[in-house]
């Protein structure tokens, strides 16, 4: 791992704690004892499924854009995006975006720049997700506070920002491929030629859906499964905690911190889950305190062993291998980390 990474990392993991300590002392920690105490097993089980499901729809969205560049069984992409998922949780440094690409290079022979472009299209639908937020604020008449909105816009620049550039990239290739050129022309000829060459194949291969658009619907569609799928998981845990609530609310809050993702986060989103609940669902929608960080608390754990299960058979079967890589400071290629940009 490359020293800004790991400084990233460290700095990630101080404010995590700091954000955790300062959640320890806002809640009534010795009231969690009861709602823990009382947890239905059978809806947790559920819950866990619907968390997996949403996933595996997610993955089929990406095998099928997959589909452009090459072909592989969907259980395959639904382990690389287990495998990417939990590294991606453990060190938020988006490595697991990559780690995706390089399973599929190291195990159907296809080179990273051209599966790089259906993860990024990947990545960018689940920022529609902004869309289903604000579609539902009229339904809930719920009031929107100053964090909630800040919160709000920030996630829909990033939406505008990824929509955009996929949409410049269908049309207008040459624009994006001249603007994201303009700086490298102050490198040597020979590697300015060799990364333009490779952007040339990147932004090619986001023009998925110019000869395809019934790829465009079918993506949307499992995006709103995905989502869908998301509030039924969050739902069912407020039902395993006995906590009456809408499910509508459920579903606009759990979607909101889904969003959240896409700013910096702690490693495994150590403290900033427990207080995202509680700026949307306890200051945003009444729901105690307690309650709302009972049920986020048993989520973050929950979540944590699904994803360490799975993505630990992920990286077993498709090639753990990277793990080390990355920790050494080897770029994906096998190559010191310096390179990567110019390799890859």
């Amino acid at each position: 791992m490359n020293k800004r990474n790991l400084l990233a990392l460290i700095i990630g993991t101080v404010v995590g704690v700091i954000l955790i300590l300062l959640w320890l002392n806002y809640i009534p920690v010795s009231e969690l004892k009861v709602y823990f105490g009382s947890i239905s097993s059978i809806h947790v089980l559920y819950a866990s499924i619907c968390y997996l499901a949403a996933y595996f729809v997610r993955s089929v969205r990406w095998n099928i854009l997959l589909s452009q560049s090459i072909k592989i069984p969907i259980y395959r992409s639904w382990l690389y995006s287990m495998g990417g998922n939990l590294l991606n949780y453990m060190i938020p440094i988006h490595a697991g975006e990559f780690v995706k690409s390089w399973f599929v290079k190291r195990n159907h022979g296809q080179s990273m720049a051209r599966t790089l472009p259906s993860v990024f299209i990947d990545k960018t639908f689940d920022t529609l997700a902004i869309v289903s937020v604000i579609i539902l604020i009229p339904f809930l008449k719920i009031q929107v506070s100053r964090p909630l909105l800040i919160l709000l816009i920030l996630l829909s620049l990033v939406f505008i920002i990824c929509v955009g550039l996929l949409f410049l990239a269908t049309w207008k290739q040459d624009k994006v491929l001249g603007i994201l050129s303009y700086p490298l022309r102050i490198l040597p000829k020979r590697i300015s030629d060799f990364i333009i060459d490779k952007l040339s194949l990147f932004i090619e291969g986001l023009n998925v859906f110019e000869q395809h658009p019934l790829k465009l619907i079918v993506a949307i569609v499992l995006t709103a499964i995905g989502i869908f799928l998301d509030g039924c998981y969050f739902y069912l845990l407020f039902m395993a905690f006995r906590v009456e609530f809408s499910f509508l609310l459920v579903l606009f809050g759990y979607t909101l911190i889904n969003l959240s993702y896409a700013l910096p986060q702690p490693p495994a989103q150590l403290g900033s889950n427990e207080w995202m609940m509680i700026i949307i669902f306890s200051i945003g929608f009444n729901l105690t305190k307690t309650s709302a960080s009972a049920i986020m608390a048993f989520a973050h754990i929950l979540t944590a062993i699904l994803m360490l299960i799975f993505g630990s058979i992920a990286y077993g079967i498709s090639g753990y291998e990277v793990i080390r890589m990355i920790f050494k400071g080897e770029g994906l290629d096998g190559k010191p980390d310096r390179k990567d940009t110019a390799t890859q």
